[in-house]
């Protein structure tokens, strides 16, 4: 059996240090803007359980490109990216290649989310998949809120004062 290879890139955007791993089936993870450089790689390597990384952007300048341009206030998307969601039950998978199509400024229910995954009643499911969601930004789950308007919970790092502030970037572009 092939060994899996896992690369990675740590570049700077206007909101700090951003990172992703990928390898041989797509983007395996991604890493939202920490303070310094070192904490994505750790991140990275706790994600994956392994130190066995290497750097190299080599064929996703465009996704680096568009992360920077996100984080400055541009409208980008990361629809047209390879990712690989093996790690992950097919509830998981269908939910989160279903959140992947959320459109820029737009949010949708958890609630709204499960139904459209096929799982209506499957609502706080959908919330723990996004809990884990390993590709935030890419896989917006950002942009998965409470039925009330309310804005649940984010798993990264400044948790709901991340996920505001990200939403009101992405309000803020018409």
């Amino acid at each position: 059996m092939l060994e899996n290879i896992f690369k990675y890139a740590i570049f700077l955007t206007a909101w700090g240090w951003a990172g992703f791993v990928v390898d041989r089936k797509g983007l395996r993870i991604f890493v939202l803007p920490e303070e310094r450089k070192k904490d994505v790689l750790f991140r990275m390597r706790k994600e994956l359980k392994c130190n066995n990384l290497f750097e190299d952007n080599k064929g996703w300048e465009s996704l680096i490109k568009k992360v920077k341009e996100y984080f400055t206030g541009k409208k980008v998307d990361f629809i047209d990216y390879q990712l690989n969601l093996d790690n992950y039950t097919n509830f998981q998978r269908k939910v989160l290649q279903m959140v992947k199509k959320i459109s820029y400024g737009e949010t949708r229910s958890y609630k709204e989310a499960a139904e459209a995954a096929g799982y209506p009643r499957a609502c706080r499911a959908v919330g723990n998949t996004m809990r884990y969601n390993p590709l935030p930004l890419i896989i917006p789950c950002h942009r998965v809120i409470k039925s009330d308007g309310g804005l649940g919970g984010f798993s990264g790092k400044e948790g709901i004062a991340l996920k505001r502030k990200m939403i009101d970037l992405e309000s803020k572009v018409k």
